[in-house]
């Protein structure tokens, strides 16, 4: 089973996330700008301390791999340069709090198979590529961007004894435990990031299905 954990808190907010069946851990936690990369690996046992259940010391667990970065909301000013094309980290990056830049990536990379794919079949020419720079940096823009600073906000800046009751956004997740319904409608609100590029095509299908399920 994977899990994912998060911590609202101004300071020791952090995303817990397993992402191997043998209890491997991907943590993200904020932390003071401008020291140096051996400051903030210097700091990691503290912190982990500081923000982790059962305040775990470097004995209790063992790191595999720490990389301090700077979190970054950028977009290419255009997904299309002649002859290549940008998809997912090479296109935009966002703080993943909230999993939307690797979401956009996959639906940026479903986009771009259906605007190669009808090239290849003579279904479209080029200038597909150009609606397709067009589109997924709207998306980005429109959807992946805001949401994706809104979560960042939500784990900083929020009470955690109040964000249940508080948080639109929590009261629906709470509301769903219960709502079948309303789970689907949220598990499918990702859909919003997929655009469908066959659109575009200047010629009908001839007995071939191109359309991705990325």
């Amino acid at each position: 089973m994977y899990v994912t954990l998060t911590l609202i808190h101004p300071k020791n907010f952090y995303l817990a996330a397993r992402i191997t069946k043998d209890g491997l851990y991907r943590v993200t936690y904020g932390e003071t700008p401008s020291l140096t990369r051996e400051e903030y690996i210097a700091r990691q046992p503290m912190r982990y301390q500081e923000i982790l259940p059962g305040s775990p010391k470097p004995g209790d667990y063992q790191i595999t791999s720490i990389s301090p970065y700077q979190m970054q909301q950028r977009c290419t000013p255009s997904f299309r340069v002649g002859r290549v094309v940008f998809a997912a980290d090479a296109a935009h990056v966002c703080n993943p709090f909230g999993g939307l830049g690797l979401a956009g990536g996959i639906a940026d990379a479903g986009s771009l198979f259906d605007a190669l794919m009808g090239i290849h079949l003579g279904l479209a020419d080029d200038g597909i590529l150009d609606k397709y720079s067009e589109m997924r940096r709207k998306i980005w823009k429109d959807v992946i961007d805001p949401a994706s600073r809104e979560h960042f906000r939500r784990l900083r800046e929020r009470d955690a004894n109040t964000a249940r009751e508080n948080d639109e956004f929590f009261r629906l997740c709470v509301k769903a435990e219960g709502d079948e319904v309303l789970a689907r409608e949220l598990a499918m609100g990702l859909e919003v990031l997929r655009y469908d590029m066959t659109q575009y095509y200047s010629k009908k299908q001839d007995k071939v299905s191109v359309r991705s399920r990325l």
